[in-house]
């Protein structure tokens, strides 16, 4: 019901009881709440990775150009929080293969098909 692609990876999220992370098939990571029912997803466009300078990339145009593949369709500060997904987000257009959390819990590491490593802010959603 919120994302037909199989799940490559998943983990719980330290520090929580109900909350574990879900890499899917189709680059996307989704937090999920174990007491929360699932429901159709809607997008709620809530981000848009263009809004991202694309200096925050060293290096070359293809560098930056993996920044707009960042984009969260329901952020972890959503009012509907009635359901499942508690986020969504779009990190890239190949599969994940592995992520793993910071020690401080606020970055995720994500690996990909397209042979990228991404840090994310989890808590910013950037």
């Amino acid at each position: 019901m919120i994302n037909s692609h199989a799940v490559a990876d998943i983990k719980w999220i330290p520090g929580t009881e109900n909350l574990f992370l879900a890499a899917h098939q189709d680059g996307s990571l989704i937090v999920y709440d174990k007491e929360k029912e699932d429901a159709p997803f809607m997008p709620e466009d809530v981000s848009d990775a263009s809004e991202m300078p694309e200096k925050a990339a060293t290096g070359s145009d293809g560098a930056a150009s993996l920044l707009r593949y960042f984009s969260v369709s329901k952020s972890v500060e959503s009012k509907n929080q009635r359901t499942n997904p508690v986020s969504y987000w779009s990190v890239s257009r190949s599969a994940i293969t592995a992520f793993a959390f910071s020690p401080d819990c606020q970055c995720i590491a994500v690996v990909a098909e397209d042979q990228c490593l991404r840090v994310i802010n989890i808590v910013k959603e950037k």
